[in-house]
């Protein structure tokens, strides 16, 4: 090879091993040092920067530079590395000469993709879709197929999967076929624009020119029987003018042509979604050019694309690769967002960063899409002309009040100015052209190809709108401009993520000002928590910060609902509690804890839960948290109390901070909840309905408002009038409750006081004698209960469905749920004298 040739081996051997796509002057610095540790042998970054042409070359680059830079690229022999510019033999070829070179070229290839991963290549998987289409492909009777997506979609780790599984393993399927595995970026090149795919082939094989290639392959054929596959990969990063790229499109047409009735050669490519447009735009008017191609089974006509996301399984077990983590401990809405190939590589740096980092909320979405902007915009060649172009939309969209697409011609002027960065746009997949017809007549429109990409840079031109300051003016826009949409609450997200990294936490308590659906409200708390949770590994200035603008006081004060059904509701607390260093605080989030732990009857968490509060300091409390986490303890333990005096007073009803007035407030609420709880073990229905009405009176006006709170406890007391005193005014206490949940846009209602409304109707219908109805709503309080570890409820519940069916003489269904109701309490070990069924119902079957 003369030195032009080798120099351009070595650039691409160099790309390669860097891993760098696109080279910038920047990247020359790199290069040199990491040669420097690599062989402790010193190339100048301005060598470097001459080798790639951005410096003067002003003589002939040195012996010890080649040797040096061959030597850094792994001693790669520079023969073996695919070039049309190679010396044609004129010595004719063997099938073994040709053989071995195709090997040697493939596994160069290979070991490029595995060099280039964007995350450990043993970590990426095989993808089974990919497998069976193209087995499929390889028997039939087609001459070539494409694998089409958008870009991030892992095609080129997919086919090296593929070449690996049917040619390249210890026992190849096919193993007397051959494969070439070539990236087109470097099969062709702006220095080397001989199209003719045939000639390329037949010089990069160095087959002589008067020889034909085909002739080659098929008299192995019909030896051996083996095919010959042509991979041809990397068209995205082929930097060719448009009419080149035309060129070279026609020139794969005509070797299919080529080929098309011959069994022994398969072409096999690569392409992103608007590379494949432009190729089929070439084939589209030949019928017989669309029946040689096998489509897959998976192509989208919509998304240009037959490369599907992955699949649940497939994710699971990428996780697995990743890091050897349970899959089962992984948030599925975290799971859903990596079926993007793209984001397993995003999430693969984030746990190289924080191995710890798994959390519910969407935080881990918005970290992901930040990241892949930042990859494909920011960091991008045109950055610039390509954020100017993306803001033209959203203004054309009228900052998406008008859907997310724009007429094609009403970016004319922009497209004129930002021609190669609209360009870029469309082949890195960030937007997309499509066609609709309007009257019959079609126009192309131009939108971004993922929503949330659309929203985020709504949200960059909303913050500009309002001068990079978020506070209650911009939530109040968000709320009012896209109040019915579904973006809203995207928008609300990015803000409280931009507002908690820039730590202007104040800024927080404005989105508790939103007419927020408890649903929302309680998801927004924990969104805020889990940012904070992740600012906080960052940035030492967090806990500050949070101390400076009382960030716990008002989410506290925010929490007052006890909404145990919502799992955001107790996620949320468990993170606060994470970054409280406040005993104060602690105090609060601990008992909320342990109030959930008691009724879920778990007596390992409840033991775990007594430790903790221990270590607090509850002087201040009227009811100490400690000791009524002992009591019930005691309870399912069955274990002699340790203070038998605050046993005799509560067994006495003596509460003393009961039926006074004072302020209410969310410590408050939680005594007046531990009160309940405490009654539930060691007290009666009686006592409930009586605790309730103390609270109401030492709150007259509290409880006039209809706040979360008092509707919480208002139902508490129609469940327990409904079980000992079920008459008129209960009937009316709940039909008033009823119209209160169903008026959800006036009343803040939560899902946790909806369902004891529920348990309250089960036995409110049993009174009524409506036996039927009554079971069904158990049986969905069960599935409610079981599913958020509300285990107290639970047993109160078959203990109410078996007394249905035994008003009802049912022996059969009796039978099945105390069944289910002995299996429950067994899995969950919750001891059986806990609310015990009546003796009536111990052997029923005698009655």
């Amino acid at each position: 090879m003369d030195e032009v040739s080798i120099l351009n081996e070595l650039k691409g051997l160099i790309l390669i091993k860097t891993g760098i796509r696109t080279i910038t002057p920047a990247d020359c610095k790199r290069i040199s040092i990491e040669i420097s540790r690599t062989l402790n042998k010193n190339v100048s970054e301005t060598t470097i920067k001459r080798l790639f042409g951005f410096a003067v070359v002003k003589h002939n680059f040195s012996k010890f530079t080649i040797t040096t830079l061959s030597e850094y690229v792994n001693g790669e022999n520079l023969e073996n590395w695919p070039s049309a510019v190679s010396h044609i033999s004129n010595v004719p070829a063997t099938w073994n000469d040709v053989k071995y070179k195709v090997a040697k070229i493939t596994d160069f290839t290979l070991k490029g993709i595995k060099n280039r991963s964007g995350m450990p290549y043993q970590m990426t998987i095989s993808r089974k879709f990919a497998e069976h289409d193209f087995d499929e492909f390889f028997k039939s009777d087609y001459s070539f197929t494409a694998f089409i997506s958008q870009p991030g979609y892992g095609k080129t780790i997919l086919l090296s999967h593929v070449v690996e599984k049917f040619f390249n393993s210890a026992s190849p399927i096919y193993k007397d076929s051959s494969v070439l595995f070539l990236q087109a970026y470097s099969f062709f090149n702006t220095e080397n624009i001989l199209l003719n795919f045939e000639d390329q082939l037949k010089a990069l094989l160095n087959i002589p020119k008067k020889d034909s290639l085909l002739n080659y392959i098929e008299e192995n054929y019909q030896q051996t029987k083996g095919k010959f596959v042509i991979f041809l990969d990397g068209f995205s990063e082929l930097t060719l003018k448009k009419e080149l790229k035309k060129q070279l499109f026609e020139s794969i047409i005509n070797f299919i042509c080529a080929i098309e009735h011959l069994d022994s050669i398969k072409l096999v490519l690569s392409m992103r979604s608007t590379n494949w447009t432009r190729f089929y735009d070439l084939i589209r008017h030949s019928a017989y050019l669309r029946t040689k191609w096998f489509t897959g089974n998976y192509f989208n006509h919509t998304e240009i694309s037959n490369v599907p996301p992955l699949t649940e399984k497939e994710v699971d077990q990428i996780i697995s690769n990743i890091g050897g983590e349970n899959v089962k401990e992984i948030n599925p809405k975290l799971k859903a967002q990596l079926k993007f190939p793209f984001h397993i590589q995003l999430y693969h740096q984030l746990k190289e960063e924080d191995p710890t980092f798994n959390y519910s909320t969407n935080i881990t979405f918005h970290e992901l899409i930040s990241r892949f902007i930042q990859e494909n915009i920011y960091r991008s060649n045109y950055y610039t002309e390509k954020i100017l172009f993306l803001k033209k939309i959203i203004q054309l969209t009228n900052y998406g009040k008008d859907g997310t697409s724009v007429p094609k011609d009403s970016l004319i002027g922009e497209l004129a100015a930002f021609k190669n960065a609209y360009m870029e746009l469309l082949s890195d997949g960030i937007i997309m052209e499509e066609k609709r017809y309007e009257n019959y007549h079609p126009r192309e429109f131009v939108r971004f190809i993922h929503s949330h990409i659309f929203e985020y840079f709504l949200f960059i031109e909303l913050l500009e709108i309002f001068h990079l300051q978020v506070d209650q003016k911009f939530f109040q826009h968000v709320q009012t401009q896209y109040e019915n949409e579904s973006i809203r609450f995207q928008l609300i997200q990015w803000a409280l993520r931009f507002i908690i990294r820039i730590g202007d936490l104040k800024a927080l308590f404005s989105i508790f000002d939103l007419p927020l659906n408890q649903k929302e409200h309680n998801y927004l708390i924990l969104f805020i928590a889990e940012n904070l949770k992740y600012r906080s590994r960052y940035s030492a200035d967090t806990t500050l910060l949070l101390k400076e603008c009382n960030i716990h006081d008002k989410i506290i004060e925010e929490m007052m609902h006890f909404d145990f059904v919502d799992s955001s509701y107790k996620e949320a607390i468990e993170v606060m509690s994470d970054i409280s260093d406040s005993n104060e605080h602690q105090v609060i989030y601990q008992s909320l804890l342990a109030i959930l732990d008691m009724l879920s009857l778990d007596e390992e968490k409840i033991n775990v839960r007594m430790q903790s509060i221990r270590a607090l300091d509850c002087s201040d409390w009227e009811l100490n948290p400690y000791e009524v986490i002992k009591l019930v303890y005691s309870k399912l333990t069955n274990t002699p109390t340790e203070n038998p005096l605050f046993l005799a007073q509560i067994e006495h009803f003596q509460y003393p901070f009961l039926g006074r007035e004072k302020a209410l407030n969310t410590k408050q609420g939680i005594i007046y909840l531990l009160t309940i709880v405490l009654n539930l073990f060691y007290g009666s229905d009686e006592d409930t309905i009586k605790i309730i009405d103390l609270i109401i009176k030492s709150h007259p006006q509290e409880f006039k408002k209809r706040s979360a709170f008092t509707i919480l406890f208002m139902n508490i007391l129609a469940l327990s009038k409904s079980r000992i005193k079920p008459g008129k005014k209960t009937d009316q206490l709940i039909k008033i409750l009823v119209h209160i949940h169903e008026n959800k846009n006036r009343f803040k209602a939560t899902q946790n006081a909806e369902s004891i409304l529920k348990m309250t109707q089960a036995y409110q219908l049993r009174n009524k004698g409506e036996y039927l109805l009554a079971s069904e709503y158990c049986d969905d309080c069960i599935h409610l209960f079981k599913r958020n570890h509300l285990n107290l409820n639970c047993i109160l519940i078959y203990n109410l469905v078996i007394s249905l069916y035994a008003d009802l003489n049912d022996i059969v269904k009796v039978n099945e749920y105390k069944y289910e109701r002995l299996c429950f309490m067994d899995d969950h070990n919750i001891p059986a004298r806990i609310f015990a069924l009546p003796t009536e119902f111990t052997d029923f079957k005698n009655r």
